[in-house]
């Protein structure tokens, strides 16, 4: 039986389940800006998923092969950023403010992007072309009003988690993820904010006790974001909280939820609102306790 009161160092390289299921997140999430790894890094993902090789070897490797080939330089920040998503997923470290923000971005993008852009909240105010609001923006909060926005959300939800013990699993779900979307329309980054968020989002459900499974940001990262768009519009043809919802559901509670393309109709609120939602299964609870929980990726 080991001793109560001895810390023990945390490797932060997991088991080849929960590399192998990171891998596939970190990969995966680049896909919400229209990024792809490089066949290199996916060999080199097998190479340290196997225990042959460390994250930080895998990094090196991959610097030194974009160093020399150019050509593949399209793939360097989606080979750099994988890895360090795989590896920062390792670990059960959290704390909920918003300097854990910061430490995530700068930890996913230093050396990736400018170093005045690095885990530091953005000095200019963005628009960016959506396409599932046919060209329209999102409005994003004003840089100089971005501290205090994300002072007010996290204390707003701080005071939320006092009643979590005391409701069930879908109505905290429903509210992390509320505030989750907040925290993405604020948009605090230069670069980087959807993968920066739905790292936050995988530890902070985590240490809510949720067990989140790889695929639905493996495999759904555009429409994660796109989901994110159409709850944070104020354009009310398009406002629809629908797919976040959907999404919400399939990562906790039913992986079997198909998501559809939100870009394959011109006018995307039609087809998420034909879309319905089945009734949630009352025998899936993702996890009975409310409380802190670690366990492995799925």
């Amino acid at each position: 039986m080991l001793p109560e009161d001895v810390y023990y160092v945390s490797t932060d390289e997991g088991t080849p389940a929960t590399r192998s299921n990171a891998w596939d997140i970190g990969f995966g999430l680049q896909a919400a800006d229209g990024l792809t790894p490089s066949d290199y890094a996916i060999e080199q993902s097998k190479e340290q998923i196997s225990g042959k090789a460390s994250y930080a070897e895998v990094e090196h490797r991959l610097r030194e092969y974009h160093s020399a080939d150019s050509e593949e330089a399209e793939h360097f920040e989606a080979d750099i950023v994988s890895t360090r998503i795989s590896s920062l997923l390792q670990t059960e470290s959290f704390v909920f403010a918003p300097p854990m923000l910061r430490q995530i971005h700068r930890h996913l993008f230093d050396g990736v992007f400018k170093n005045d852009w690095v885990g530091q909240w953005r000095q200019v105010n963005l628009t960016k072309k959506e396409p599932v609001l046919q060209g329209d923006s999102v409005s994003y909060a004003p840089f100089h009003l971005i501290g205090e926005m994300l002072d007010y959300d996290f204390g707003q939800e701080k005071g939320r988690q006092a009643k979590y013990p005391q409701i069930g699993r879908h109505e905290i779900a429903s509210s992390a993820f509320g505030f989750i979307s907040g925290v993405w329309q604020i948009h605090p980054f230069r670069e980087g904010n959807t993968r920066t968020t739905a790292v936050f989002a995988i530890l902070y459900l985590r240490q809510l006790g949720f067990i989140i499974g790889n695929e639905p940001f493996a495999s759904n990262a555009q429409y994660f974001r796109d989901a994110l768009v159409l709850d944070n519009t104020f354009d009310p043809d398009f406002k629809d909280p629908a797919p976040l919802r959907r999404f919400m559901e399939k990562a906790l509670f039913n992986s079997s939820i198909e998501l559809k393309n939100l870009r394959d109709s011109y006018f995307a609120v039609q087809s998420t609102q034909s879309d319905p939602l089945p009734e949630p299964d009352p025998s899936v609870d993702n996890e009975t306790s409310a409380g802190i929980a670690t366990h492995e990726l799925n």
